[in-house]
């Protein structure tokens, strides 16, 4: 059966929306778990520009933040294979937001060769773009926090926003490999193919806090 596809009139239709970010923190369960931060809200040496060793200018971390403008993209240190993954973001007006996971560097950008969940601005609908139709399509508010999760465990994908799960596939199935050959990104040979890789974060007037991160 193929994915349902819901326009939402209103983002409360799918959880409630941060009025304000929280402050990053694991709790003792969450850490039983596994859990752990990627950012604290402060240090930032986690993290580091694509094909680079260090934050680029585009980069900053301000007010708890880390704040991108248009430029390179961010890249975690480590690699992660099966994981999941959950993070705040909100996006300013006229700007747009990208996660990107299973990241290498051997391809030009982190689009070439991972995968990602859309947040906001030009492009797919929200929570989608692992290719193929999103089980919910979203339209965004500018300047409100929203809370994200990734599960990635082996081919399987899954994008969640508020507590919802808007997007799920199959990498490299034959839907999925369908729906990519439809999109510009079908000459990518290497998209995808990582089964492990680096997390990416890109954008214009988005902002990223409380990022944390288990294995699988």
């Amino acid at each position: 059966m193929s994915p349902r596809n819901f326009v939402l009139l209103s983002v409360l239709a799918i959880g409630t929306v941060l009025g304000a970010a929280e402050k990053p923190k694991v709790t003792a369960f969450e850490r039983s778990q596994g859990w752990r931060l990627l950012f604290d809200g402060r240090d930032a040496s986690d993290w580091r520009g694509y094909r680079a060793n260090k934050l680029p200018a585009n980069w900053q971390v301000a007010d708890g933040s880390l704040v991108g403008t248009t430029g390179a993209a961010l890249v975690s240190a480590e690699e992660f294979g099966d994981f999941e993954v959950s993070f705040d973001w909100k996006v300013g007006e006229g700007g747009h937001g990208e996660f990107f996971y299973r990241v290498t560097e051997d391809a030009a950008s982190p689009e070439l060769s991972g995968l990602q969940m859309h947040l906001a601005g030009h492009g797919p609908a929200l929570g989608g773009n692992g290719f193929g139709a999103p089980e919910r399509t979203v339209t965004p508010q500018f300047d409100v926090w929203y809370r994200a999760k990734i599960v990635v465990f082996g081919n399987l994908a899954e994008h969640w926003l508020n507590g919802e799960r808007v997007h799920v596939y199959t990498i490299d199935s034959a839907e999925w490999r369908k729906a990519v050959a439809a999109t510009a990104f079908s000459t990518a040979r290497d998209l995808g193919q990582a089964r492990t890789g680096r997390l990416a974060l890109s954008g214009e007037r988005v902002e990223f806090r409380n990022i944390k991160v288990r294995a699988l």
